[in-house]
């Protein structure tokens, strides 16, 4: 158990820091430096909780899993109506069609694992 939050802490820690790298120049010189020490605030904060984050790691997930039904929603929607972007090209019906009903089925899990979150604090 020990092992799969602190994997956690490092793993958020190093993205978060390689996402703020954008914002500034000072922010990607001193990368290392605020990855550790997120991961030493990450862990100061875990260990006085004295409980693992699994519910927000949870939450962190099922909002990550809204970014699919969108990003393929605009892929889809891309190769549907808009040629122009795709230089002319035009997808076979039978694929957008199944690319639709994926699309559907990314939909309803996202909506799903959404409609679940009060339960983990219930």
């Amino acid at each position: 158990m020990w092992s799969a939050a602190i994997t956690s802490v490092i793993g958020a820690s190093y993205t978060s820091v390689s996402f703020l790298v954008s914002f500034s120049s000072w922010i990607e010189a001193n990368r290392n430096r605020l990855v550790v020490a997120f991961i030493a605030l990450s862990t100061v904060l875990y260990l006085s909780l004295g409980t693992t984050p699994v519910n927000l790691l949870i939450l962190a997930g099922a909002l990550n899993g809204l970014i699919l039904p969108v990003g393929l929603g605009v892929v889809l929607w891309v190769a549907w109506r808009r040629r122009d972007l795709l230089g002319g090209y035009r997808y076979p019906a039978w694929l957008l069609s199944l690319g639709a009903a994926a699309w559907v089925l990314t939909l309803y899990l996202s909506w799903d694992s959404l409609t679940k979150i009060p339960d983990l604090w219930s």
